[in-house]
């Protein structure tokens, strides 16, 4: 990451600040970062959190502005169809994996406009990109919605694999599975983040 882009990361921070736990469970090499999504601008978070290049999924509508489109390719976004993903978008996505890079993916494949922070159901994407590149996903969980100047939280879980599906010609019914498999991982470690936010409440009100 230049000096160019880590400027508008800096005044992000400060209209968005945001408190990272887990960052030592961030593997060296390629991973992807399997995060839920509330808004646009969860992009930022993850960039600060890791504060290296990586690389993310983005929905091809972002794309449709030049000024827009051209801010977030230089960030490494790679334009998707949410719906039918072409050829060249999940080559561009492996690409990144293989070689030995980060890649981004909020697998519920669209922002949370529930007013919750309950996960939303996944799209198997996220998994299937994990079992082709063979590499480990590292489960991600912001505390909710961001909003200025207020401290948005991000758990970073421990990274898991999943060996046990390489190599092999994947069934409707093992997508299912692994889908089923990221959602819990991602909601263990949402629990881990609710847990840490009310002992540090609990230690605040004790002063």
């Amino acid at each position: 990451m230049n000096f160019f882009q880590k400027i508008p990361l800096f005044f992000f921070s400060i209209l968005y600040p945001l408190k990272v736990y887990g960052k030592e469970n961030i593997p060296s090499g390629a991973c992807i970062f399997a995060c839920n999504h509330f808004r646009a601008i969860d992009c930022g978070f993850i960039v600060n959190a890791h504060n290296k290049d990586i690389s993310f999924l983005a929905k091809k509508e972002l794309f449709k502005n030049r000024l827009i489109a051209k801010i977030v390719s230089s960030y490494g976004a790679i334009p998707v169809d949410r719906d039918n993903p072409d050829v060249k978008s999940i080559i561009s996505a492996l690409k990144v994996l293989k070689s030995g890079h980060k890649l981004c993916i909020f697998p519920e494949g669209t922002r949370n406009k529930t007013g919750t922070t309950i996960l939303q159901d996944l799209k198997s994407g996220t998994m299937i990109f994990a079992v082709k590149a063979k590499c480990p996903v590292v489960p991600m969980m912001l505390s909710g919605k961001a909003k200025l100047f207020r401290k948005t939280k991000l758990f970073i879980g421990k990274p898991f694999d999943l060996s046990e599906f390489y190599d092999k010609k994947l069934t409707d019914e093992d997508l299912v599975q692994m889908s089923e498999i990221l959602k819990s991982k991602m909601i263990s470690v949402q629990q881990e983040l609710v847990n840490s936010t009310t002992k540090k409440g609990m230690k605040s009100n004790k002063k």
